[in-house]
């Protein structure tokens, strides 16, 4: 299995509880300060669904507001992956890669299969 690293932020309530699972579970991390360390731009590319890039915001972040995400167009993936390279915090958390793959939050069922 390649290098597992998860993009965290130590106040998010999501993010602690991925850890926790990842431990149980056993599986070796890496656990990356979201806002010291961005996750790449051709990593966030992967996580960002184009059908939905909404749904790569942290909602309760100070800039999703100041952006007007809510109501907001996106032309491209790019620009979603620009604004959230820009803001880190937008970023929603916990983001938890793997290889050249990517996902954003946190559920276990997910989080087993992508770790399969």
């Amino acid at each position: 299995m390649s290098a597992v690293k998860l993009y965290i932020k130590s106040s998010c309530k999501s993010c602690m509880k991925a850890v926790g699972y990842l431990e149980k579970k056993g599986v070796n991390f890496e656990a990356v300060d979201i806002l010291k360390s961005p996750p790449a731009k051709k990593l966030l590319e992967k996580a960002v669904d184009a059908q939905e890039p909404k749904n790569a915001f942290n909602t309760r972040a100070k800039g999703y507001k100041e952006h007007d995400i809510a109501n907001a167009s996106f032309k491209t993936k790019k620009e979603v992956v620009d604004l959230l390279r820009a803001n880190p915090d937008m970023i929603r958390r916990p983001l938890l890669a793997r290889g050249e793959k990517a996902i954003l939050g946190f559920d276990e069922a997910d989080y087993a299969t992508f770790l399969r």
